[in-house]
């Protein structure tokens, strides 16, 4: 590739110089000072150094300088914080046991600029579904709720005195042998203590279960196995156990002895545990409890997951609050926790509109057909015409998806029966209400049998033939008689006429309702095995609500040892159907389960690795440049943020070779907003051009810039509009809206369509 800057080694005219050098030095200016402003944000310290919430500062600072007219009354409240929010880490860092004097003025701060978001979010829904300052200042207020709840929670635990970890230094492969044999022992005291009736068998198992005592005697086994010299050594008694051996064993006393001593345990499983076998085992684990993390230094990782939400900042982020939760002191145990819930919010949230529903149900079903049947032991044969009406009706609750399907049915028939040669003809008509109850699960929607009652029922003799009708006297005589029978058995008739009409109409609502469940359950169960044997996903549903007229329903999808959402979701704005919402936790999971940390291959190699992951063989389409090879960074290779209305996606890269010539630690920023296309649908497009990090050379800018411009091309958007939407009539009035990037969160509704 020729660097446009080459040009003056190309023939042209004098004229045709002078008319391009400006523009030239206007691309020369305009790159050298990206360059340098990229330069400087690459020197920035990383916020892992210190605690220092660094992410936080620039978004207070970002408000504090501005000048736009609507931050105005803010500014010098930020000013405060900022001046707060120093105090308050050094405090922490250096006095962590007294109590901090600004503490106080920094809650207030908070709470008066909670207040002012409020106001501020009620001017986002009613004006416009984005205004960057009202924005702002939710994420900050939200952001600064995560550190005062944190930092309060360190304050109290940092006056408990704990058992460190140095405790545990002195252990030798001796101190392993001894509570191997002892766990041993209280498994065989548990499951093989002679003969015993099943139950006690069925106890036993169920109380080696509860202590894991099985596990635990594998991972005893497994540290005494040889280690990679490589690891760090730092048993005083013994060299050869390393730290995390010693760490993953306390972590493990830890979480046993807190079992034992559960007060959720009563007075009968007490006494059943006081035994010589699980004492002694007790006073051995005791020796090997110690708290392995220090509160404190959950900060710095906290900092660094805030500022850059990448997978590798989540896990080692997860990994220090789950240690923290089964430390051996309650209050660090009560710390951990409660960091947990501040960042295992759920990720998926999906509200739906009762009248969205209501307008895809079929309309009303007429349907006319021939019918035999035996009423009061006589056969019965006729025409009966059925209407049907169907409406969604949601149940208010506050923490289940609770649906009905509630059904009219208008039946109208015409019966013939014939009894010793007479005929009687009947008009019949039937009004019928069911309801059948629908309730979204994490297993899928669960159902239960329909319920139908009848509103009005009316049968009727219009006309009645007799093989006597010749015969006057006969026939008066039997016509009498037949009608006497008739009225006699009216009732008895009726009433079985309608529990068969019930019987019907509950078993074709039941009937098709499964129908159509059946293939959304299965799609259900099939995404969510997906997700667990590609990705080690589990799908929990954590919130649900039904109103009159919505429903809720918030799912965390999470792997093991990894984070979800920490903030609240964008509001849902007026005019919606629908509003599905995503955060940015979701996606860095899946990229994280990729595993790209320090893997090297072409593009083509990696594109050809997500059509296979994702199960989107278009991926893997050949495009220019899939010969380009790199090497991801070994750390967060690649992170995707919501934020400022943009989705943006950096790739770090450790070494990349392109045109025979190799670049080093860089990082490439590709930024997508939200747009219309020129048939007025809605797609994220490429926003102006790629960033790059660490590429201070104008020329190699200029080529990088050329090859990543062409594997992510700005002529070709990603489309947020279904495909069926396009296809099917019934969707002309839908389409997509209302799509926001904020907080962390794409949140993207349904809306109806334009007028044209």
């Amino acid at each position: 590739m020729r660097s446009p800057l080459a040009s003056r080694n190309c023939s042209s005219t004098d004229s045709a110089g002078r008319f391009l050098r400006p523009f030239l030095l206007v691309f020369v200016l305009f790159y050298l000072i990206a360059a340098q402003e990229l330069t400087v944000q690459a020197q920035r310290p990383e916020a892992a150094r210190d605690f220092y919430p660094q992410s936080l500062d620039v978004q207070l600072r970002r408000i504090a300088e501005s000048t736009a007219a609507e931050v105005q009354p803010i500014r010098d409240l930020c000013v405060i914080l900022l001046n707060d929010i120093n105090a308050i880490v050094h405090h922490l860092e250096h006095h962590p046991t007294e109590s901090c004097p600004e503490w106080y003025r920094f809650e207030q701060s908070v709470k008066t600029l909670d207040t002012i978001r409020r106001s501020w979010r009620t001017r986002v829904s009613v004006e416009s579904p984005y205004i960057p300052s009202a924005v702002a200042l939710e994420e900050i207020t939200l952001a600064l709720e995560r550190r005062l709840y944190v930092w309060r929670a360190l304050f109290h635990a940092g006056i408990v005195e704990t058992s460190p970890l140095t405790t545990l230094y002195g252990k030798t492969f001796a101190d392993i042998d001894r509570l191997k044999a002892r766990t041993l022992a209280v498994e065989q005291h548990f499951t093989k203590n002679g003969s015993k009736r099943p139950a006690d068998v069925q106890t036993g198992q169920t109380w080696v279960k509860y202590l894991e005592t099985h596990s635990w005697i594998t991972d005893l086994e497994a540290a005494r196995q040889p280690v990679d010299p490589s690891v760090r050594f730092v048993s005083l008694a013994s060299p050869v156990i390393p730290v995390e051996i010693l760490t993953m064993l306390s972590d493990r006393a830890n979480t046993t002895v807190h079992r034992l001593a559960s007060p959720s345990l009563t007075n009968e499983q007490r006494t059943f545990l006081n035994n010589p076998t699980v004492n002694a085992w007790w006073e051995e684990l005791q020796s090997w409890t110690a708290d392995t993390v220090i509160p404190l230094h959950i900060l710095r990782l906290l900092e660094q997951y805030e500022a850059t939400g990448g997978m590798s900042d989540m896990k080692a982020f997860a990994k220090f609050i789950d240690r923290l939760s089964v430390s051996k002191t309650a209050e660090y145990r009560q710390l951990g926790d409660n960091i947990r819930r501040q960042y295992e919010m759920p990720n998926v949230r999906i509200f739906l509109s009762n009248s969205l529903l209501n307008n895809h149900l079929p309309p009303t079903v007429r349907e006319i057909a021939a019918f035999r049947d035996i009423i009061q032991s006589q056969p019965v044969v006729g025409r009966r015409q059925t209407e049907t009406e169907m409406l969604v009706s949601f149940i208010p609750h506050p923490s289940r998806v609770l649906t009905s399907l509630d059904v009219g049915v208008d039946l109208a028939t015409v019966t013939r029966a014939d009894a010793f040669a007479t005929q009687l003809y009947n008009t019949g008509q039937t009004l019928v209400i069911a309801r059948k109850l629908v309730e979204l699960t994490e297993n899928g929607f669960r159902t239960e049998p329909a319920q139908a009652r009848i509103l009005e029922h009316q049968m009727r003799l219009v006309r009645m033939n007799t093989g006597f009708d010749g015969m006057p006297i006969l026939s008066n005589l039997v016509r009498g008689a037949v009608r006497n029978q008739y009225e006699a058995r009216y009732d008895d008739a009726s009433t079985e006429s309608q529990q068969k009409i019930l019987q019907q109409v509950r078993n074709q609502i039941d009937r098709e309702t499964e129908r159509r469940l059946r293939p959304i359950n299965e799609q259900i169960r099939m995404t969510s095995r997906y997700l667990d044997k590609e990705f080690d996903l589990r799908v929990e549903q954590r919130e649900s609500r039904t109103d009159e007229n919505w429903l809720l329903t918030a799912w965390g999808i999470q792997s093991r040892g990894a984070l979800s959402s920490n903030t609240t979701a964008p509001a849902t704005l007026p005019g919606t159907f629908a509003d599905m919402k995503i955060h940015e936790s979701l996606p860095n999971m899946l990229l994280g389960k990729l595993e790209l940390e320090g893997k090297q291959g072409t593009v083509r190699d990696f594109k050809e690795m997500l059509a296979v992951k994702f199960q989107q063989p278009a991926l893997a389409d050949p495009e220019e440049n899939d010969d380009v090879e790199l090497m991801f960074a070994s750390h967060n290779p690649v992170v995707v943020r919501f934020v400022d209305g943009r989705a943006e996606l950096t790739i770090s890269i450790a070494a990349l070779r392109l045109l025979g010539k190799t670049h080093r630690n860089i990082q490439v920023i590709v930024r997508y907003k939200p747009a219309y296309d020129s048939e007025g649908r809605l797609v994220l497009e490429r926003d102006n051009y790629i960033s790059l990090i660490n590429v201070v050379n104008v020329r190699e800018q200029f080529v990088m810039r050329a090859a990543f411009g062409k594997i992510f091309p700005a002529n070709r958007p990603f489309p947020l509009v279904p495909k069926i939407f396009e296809s099917d009539p019934q969707y002309d009035y839908l389409t997509t809206g209302h799509c926001r990037l904020e907080k962390g969160w794409f949140a993207l509704a349904l809306v109806e369509k334009p007028k044209r």
